[in-house]
C-alpha cells in the first residue's frame, strides 16, 4: 500500500515538473486591445537588454497604452523609434506594433 502511494506521488510530481518546463521558443501571446492583436509582450522581450533611456521609452509607451492612453502611447513609441542605437529587430516590432496602435485608435470608441 505505501509503494503504491510512493509510486502516484513519484508519477505526479514528475507530471507536474514536466508540465512546468515550458519551452522556451513559445511565442508570445499578443494583448487583444478593442479587437486588434497587439504585440506588447513581443515589444517588450526586445528591449530587455536595451540602453536604461531606450528601455524607459519604450516601458512609459506601454505603460500607457495599458491605462487605454492610445494616441501618447504611439507618441512615446514613435520616440522611441527615432532614438539612436536602435537595432533592425526592435525598428520592426516598433514599427509593427505603432500600426496596430493606428488600428486600435481608429476603433476605439471617442474619449
Amino acid at each position: 500500500m505505501r509503494t503504491r502511494f510512493l509510486w502516484g506521488s513519484l508519477g505526479l510530481a514528475l507530471l507536474l515538473l514536466a508540465g512546468a518546463c515550458g519551452s522556451k521558443s513559445e511565442k508570445p501571446v499578443p494583448m487583444q486591445i478593442q479587437g486588434v492583436n497587439v504585440d506588447i509582450s513581443q515589444l517588450s522581450a526586445a528591449f530587455v537588454d536595451a540602453a536604461p533611456e531606450l528601455k524607459k521609452q519604450v516601458t512609459d509607451g506601454i505603460i500607457k497604452v495599458r491605462y487605454n492612453q492610445y494616441l501618447q502611447g504611439m507618441m512615446d513609441l514613435d520616440a522611441a523609434l527615432n532614438m539612436p542605437g536602435l537595432s533592425d529587430k526592435q525598428k520592426e516590432v516598433l514599427t509593427k506594433v505603432i500600426g496596430q496602435l493606428k488600428e486600435v485608435v481608429a476603433k476605439a470608441p471617442p474619449q
